[in-house]
């Protein structure tokens, strides 16, 4: 009986199993097993394709910008946000074209033309990656946000009136918002726009 219930322990599974697999391609860059239901972000496949691209080309500016971002999204994949979807890389080049900006202007202040020119290969691939992204137009996120601050004002308790309460109904699952490619920080300004002018039109 012992020697029976010792081979049944062997054999048997952990109650939790996760179904989920990651691992790193040669590239550095995350695959996902055959269970994985969430497809990666078109973009990142975009620059894994482009990173054998450039380096069958030897193309050092763009190797600097895509292997960068893809190492940043690897380190942000085993943390408590993950990169899922393309804002969050645009959100990665806006940080980094910053940073070289403020690179290339030291160059240029340190007179290095030849460091200068390598920050400025970098910004144009970083712009060429960002403008890939199609944000909402701004005159329909205009709409939208409107729509809301009126229908809000007109029914619900004024204490809802505020910016970020109105950007949070916005962007929940089932607000006007959820799941669209657009820009926070010009959402945030339409919002406060939007609310200043229904107060004085009141």
């Amino acid at each position: 009986m012992a020697a029976k219930h010792t081979s049944s322990l062997l054999f048997s599974s952990p109650k939790h199993i996760c179904t989920r697999s990651v691992y790193r391609d040669v590239f550095g860059s995350l695959r996902y097993s055959s269970t994985e239901a969430a497809a990666p972000p078109p973009l990142l496949t975009k620059l894994k394709a482009d990173l054998k691209t450039a380096m069958r080309a030897k193309d050092a500016a763009r190797l600097a910008v895509v292997r960068g971002t893809i190492s940043e999204i690897n380190q942000l994949a085993s943390g408590a946000r993950p990169v899922t979807s393309d804002m969050q890389i645009l959100a990665l080049l806006k940080k980094r074209k910053s940073a070289t900006e403020q690179a290339a202007a030291e160059m240029k202040k340190a007179n290095r033309p030849d460091l200068l020119e390598k920050e400025e290969q970098q910004l144009a691939i970083i712009e060429e990656y960002s403008s890939s992204i199609s944000l909402m137009d701004v005159a329909e996120m205009r709409q939208i946000v409107r729509s809301e601050v009126e229908t809000r004002r007109a029914s619900g308790p004024q204490d809802q009136l505020k910016p970020g309460i109105v950007m949070k109904h916005l962007l929940a699952e089932d607000g006007l918002l959820a799941g669209k490619a657009l820009d926070k920080a010009k959402l945030a300004e339409l919002v406060r726009e939007e609310l200043m002018s229904n107060h004085q039109e009141s």
